[in-house]
């Protein structure tokens, strides 16, 4: 059977049709002659024997359109064929009313064609084979004699004896459904093609793909989609998407409107997958919803195999601000500072004596960051020698140097790609140097020594420095563009001695440690031994604290831990042999008042605990003035250590 069939009510169409198809070569147009009792029957045998398109006409098109689900093309009736009807009945010798009777395809305007040809008709229109013989009868009640209609109306006015003439359907009318044929048959295969393109292209992608209707009713189920929720896409084709993924979240999609990208969901099946959903919006209106997923699993394995590279080259970040002991309120407000910095993505410097845990903050800002996950790169600038820092900073090319290692080795930006770089002592950085690094924050690209490429990076700068950096910079020691480059957020750390406060809480997390670590049980500070310390004045800040306390924890006999196991550490130059509160160990001879104001300060703040309202009781003056003072203290402190130094 040939896929364009044409299903004609009467012989005469029947000739059209074949005098058409020979005359336009229409080699894929198949004729099937039908009768009103068996059309639907041929009808069927053209569908199953493959045809695509059915042409017919009046009642038979009518019938077949309702019948069947491939399409169907009327043969439309013209007002030619209406002017040859009645021209037949006038020649005929026709006086009376002319009962036009039939479908309203077949004798749509008869009545104004009848008018202008001044020929009295009375028009009836059908709706089903069934109502010809009652409007025909009607009719001829009424005296009309003569008829004009399809196949059926002049086969009942013929059992009346009336005189019938046939609407004709002519060779123009053919020719023009049988195109039209055609072209539907053309478009519907290049639609099947799309499709098919389509239907490809999402079973060939890795991702899984879902559609579902207004009601929630899977319409597109891919390959992948099988693979990642079990289910076959025959069983899952038309079923609701909760049965298929229970805890869909595609159904919200339809009633927010809104796309959510880049979401996390685990399946009934424990598969975790990262998706993305869209609303199907035609003509302004939500048709439905798509979601787009991909199966994490090996992207997880990955990540752990990176992640464990980077914990084996150390490039981690172990803490974060949890870890961060504190009991004053000092270290509170610089902790609620580092953690909003985090949240951006700019440079930071942290600053502060030597001892105070600047890299246990650098670490935090990494680890509150939206870089967690990426590495943390950590290095000393002081740490190495001048003529190593740069290949370490930027890596070098192959060849570049004598020892270099063969096909060259990414530096330490390369390997912070996605993360953060932590420069600690920033300001033992040579000069030179100073410079490439600027470049590198403006271009975001570094270059490795030996090399003419560029390699973008894309790393977030953290420094540290217990040096006065503006008093480098003014000294011609620091270039000024790059402190202004690295100082756009800034981070006080104060030291150990401006609170007091934390002093013991750090000496028993301190005592836990090494009592555990070296096996000497269960110990604890004596009351003299905690006095000793809080008012210890510490030079080193917390690294000296956590050395006086893992030297106690190795000395001491007792389970009890007292000075005389706290002292003997080495001490700093000018630093008080014990800390003990007398007026020849608090002033000395060649302090100036100032000094005296400040060592007495200090001793009232160490005595109070760091209580900032009793020691301005005890001091007589106001709160913000001893603040200012301590403040003051503090600074003028680190600058000291640092001009040291220097």
């Amino acid at each position: 059977m040939k896929e364009i069939v044409v299903v004609t009510p009467f012989s005469s169409m029947a000739e059209v049709t074949r005098r058409v198809i020979a005359e336009n070569g229409y080699v894929n147009v198949n004729l099937l002659e039908a009768e009103p009792g068996n059309v639907l029957q041929r009808a069927r045998q053209a569908v199953d024997g493959g045809a695509k398109v059915i042409v017919s006409r009046g009642g038979f098109y009518e019938l077949i359109r309702s019948e069947f689900d491939i399409p169907a093309v009327e043969v439309k009736v013209t007002a030619f064929d209406l002017i040859d009807a009645f021209s037949k009945a006038r020649d005929g010798g026709c006086a009376e009313p002319v009962g036009v009777v039939g479908f309203g395809n077949v004798i749509y305007g008869a009545d104004i064609i009848a008018r202008v040809m001044n020929l009295p008709a009375v028009c009836c229109e059908i709706t089903k084979n069934s109502d010809v013989v009652a409007e025909v009868e009607r009719l001829l009640g009424l005296g009309i004699r003569t008829f004009v209609g399809d196949n059926n109306a002049k086969m009942a006015a013929s059992r009346a004896n009336c005189w019938a003439y046939l609407v004709h359907s002519g060779s123009q009318a053919m020719q023009i459904a049988i195109q039209q044929a055609k072209d539907i048959l053309y478009a519907s295969r290049l639609q099947k093609e799309k499709a098919q393109q389509f239907a490809t292209i999402i079973d060939f992608v890795r991702d899984g793909i879902i559609a579902i209707d207004r009601q929630g009713s899977v319409t597109v189920f891919n390959r992948a989609s099988e693979k990642i929720t079990g289910f076959g896409r025959q069983d899952a084709m038309g079923r609701r998407i909760t049965e298929i993924i229970a805890e869909t979240r595609l159904l919200s999609v339809l009633e927010s409107e809104q796309p959510v990208i880049g979401d996390i969901q685990t399946l009934e099946n424990g598969t975790v997958v990262a998706t993305n959903r869209i609303p199907v919006v035609v003509d302004g209106e939500v048709r439905g919803a798509v979601a787009t997923y991909q199966d994490i699993t090996d992207v997880q394995r990955l990540e752990q195999k990176i992640r464990i590279k980077l914990a084996e080259r150390g490039f981690v970040a172990q803490y974060g601000f949890a870890d961060i002991i504190h009991r004053s309120e000092a270290m509170a407000e610089c902790i609620r500072a580092a953690q909003k910095f985090a949240r951006y993505d700019t440079s930071v410097l942290i600053f502060g004596p030597s001892g105070v845990g600047k890299e246990l903050f650098a670490q935090g800002i990494h680890s509150g960051s939206g870089r967690r996950n990426a590495p943390f790169v950590a290095i000393n600038c002081a740490a190495l020698p001048e003529t190593l820092i740069e290949s370490e900073l930027f890596g070098y090319a192959e060849g570049s140097f004598t020892g270099a290692v063969r096909k060259g080795k990414a530096g330490l930006f390369e390997m912070a790609h996605g993360g953060t770089i932590f420069l600690d002592e920033i300001s033992e950085l040579p000069l030179l140097l100073q410079g490439r690094l600027l470049r590198v924050l403006q271009e975001r690209q570094v270059m490795r020594l030996g090399d003419n490429k560029l390699i973008p990076v894309d790393v977030r700068i953290v420094c540290a420095t217990n040096r006065d950096l503006r008093g480098l910079v003014d000294s011609g020691q620091f270039r000024g563009d790059l402190y202004f480059r690295i100082a756009i957020l800034s981070l006080y750390v104060p030291p150990l001695n401006d609170r007091v406060e934390d002093v013991e809480l750090l000496s028993d997390h301190f005592l836990k440690e090494f009592s555990g670590r070296y096996r000497k049980g269960p110990m604890r500070f004596s009351p003299e031994a905690i006095d000793y310390l809080c008012r210890y004045d510490f030079k080193g800040n917390v690294r000296e604290l956590r050395g006086m306390v893992e030297r106690a924890v190795v000395v001491a006999e007792e389970s009890a831990i007292g000075i005389a196991d706290l002292e003997g550490m080495p001490r700093l130059a000018g630093q008080p042999s014990d800390a003990g509160d007398s007026a020849e160990r608090l002033f000395r001879e060649d302090m100036t008042l100032k000094d005296m104001e400040e060592a007495y300060i200090g001793h009232v703040f160490r005595k109070t605990g760091g209580s900032i309202k009793a020691s301005s009781a005890i001091l007589g003056v106001g709160r913000t003035t001893l603040w200012r003072k301590v403040r003051g203290k503090a600074e003028l402190r680190g600058r000291r250590e640092a001009e040291d130094e220097a």
